[in-house]
């Protein structure tokens, strides 16, 4: 019954990090202008990035119950490969053959991690 309560406790940091920045990603949308500030664009990324990782927690918390170092490594390469596909779209300088290669590597990434940990 302890295990279970820890890992509700555990559970609790990602879904509220989840929140808190989806909150803030609503607010620097609405009440800031990139095309201004390139600062505010940053801030927008570092947001986002927080926000997905968070949800992929929560879903690896919710689905699996535990946190493995195999799923703490797709999180982040899931989140950099998004991160950096919607980085290149707003800069309108993704390609087709871009896009081709950051998914190759991505794939990559998860066949490694897949075959990491089950050694």
């Amino acid at each position: 019954m302890n295990g279970v309560k820890q890992n509700r406790r555990h559970a609790r940091l990602p879904a509220a990090l989840a929140a808190g920045s989806f909150l803030y990603l609503v607010l620097i949308t609405t009440l800031t202008s990139p095309v201004k500030d390139i600062t505010w664009a940053i801030a927008f990324f570092v947001g986002l990035g927080v926000f997905l990782a968070s949800v992929g927690y929560s879903a690896v918390y919710l689905q699996a119950g535990e946190m493995r170092p195999g799923y703490r490594f797709r999180i982040t390469v899931i989140t950099i490969f998004i991160l950096v596909t919607l980085m290149f779209r707003s800069a309108q300088s993704l390609s087709w053959l871009d896009g081709l290669v950051l998914v190759i590597i991505t794939a990559g990434l998860l066949f490694y991690s897949a075959r990491r940990t089950t050694k």
